[in-house]
């Protein structure tokens, strides 16, 4: 019986030691749970830092994305003003580049207008000049043309008069040249000139003259020598010479040049221009 008691106290004392044990076992545990709920709350809270971040950092995204958004916008915006300042500004340098272009035309003109006038001025009195030359060449060409006709006929008639006439008419002829002479140096004194139409007339009127009065004479003396000499004049030589002649065309020649010198529009002293000379100023006044 004593030793079941004894038996019995020492599991009794084994099992308080192991209640002490398991106590203290419990209360480190307890402890160990204290900790690690004060860990769990220090990580509650962490958690909820981090939340709370994530929370702010998600509304910064969106911030973000936001603002990404209108700066795509505005730098859309910002390129097409870009490319239509561009599209102005070019727009402005070619109408510069025209304007200073014009600004050049317009200096060059305003520069070469007074000259320009002052030609144009010339070129009209030019122009009226070599219209009025002309239709005085024409006039002069006409009346060459005449004077051929006449001295053709001169030499037809000179032919038929004879030796005798031929005589007569070179001392004519003669008289002429010496009233030829004395004619050409007074037409060298400005002022002093006569047409030469009135010249023409005056040497057809000598000529004619002095043929009539052959032929009444030859006609007087021997009325069928007209037609009976002038066949042996023809074989005997009595022809008018070729230098007489050529002497007597240079001198018609002579009477129709006219004696006008063209140089730059200038008409020379050696011809009247009296009245050319006003009509060109009263056209260059104009």
């Amino acid at each position: 019986m004593q030793w079941t008691i004894q038996l019995k106290d020492k599991q009794i004392a084994v099992m308080s030691e192991k209640l002490n044990s398991h106590l203290v076992l419990f209360s480190s545990v307890e402890k160990e749970v204290a900790a690690v709920k004060q860990v769990l709350g220090d990580v509650h809270c962490l958690v909820g830092e981090k939340e709370n971040v994530v929370a702010d950092l998600k509304d910064k995204v969106q911030r973000i994305s936001v603002l990404e958004k209108d700066f795509v916008e505005n730098l859309n915006f910002l390129e097409s003003k870009i490319s239509a300042y561009q599209l102005e500004l070019r727009s402005r340098a070619r109408i510069i580049y025209e304007l200073k272009n014009r600004l050049q035309d317009e200096k060059l003109n305003s520069s070469f207008q007074p000259h320009l006038e002052e030609l144009n001025k010339t070129l009209l009195v030019k122009d009226y000049a070599i219209d009025r030359l002309t239709s005085e060449n024409q006039a002069m060409r006409l009346e060459l043309h005449n004077m051929e006709i006449a001295l053709q006929k001169f030499q037809d008639l000179f032919s038929s008069i004879g030796h005798e006439g031929m005589n007569s008419f070179s001392a004519i002829s003669e008289n002429q040249d010496v009233q030829d002479v004395n004619n050409e140096q007074h037409e060298r004194v400005p002022g002093t000139q006569c047409g030469l139409a009135n010249e023409h007339t005056l040497v057809t009127a000598v000529v004619k003259e002095a043929t009539t009065q052959n032929v009444d004479h030859q006609l007087e003396t021997d009325p069928g020598s007209m037609q009976v000499q002038s066949p042996v004049h023809f074989k005997s030589g009595a022809m008018p010479s070729p230098e007489l002649v050529a002497a007597n065309t240079e001198k018609a020649d002579s009477l129709l040049e006219p004696n006008v010198d063209i140089g730059m529009g200038s008409l020379s002293p050696a011809r009247p221009t009296d009245c050319l000379n006003m009509d060109l100023d009263t056209e260059s006044q104009s």
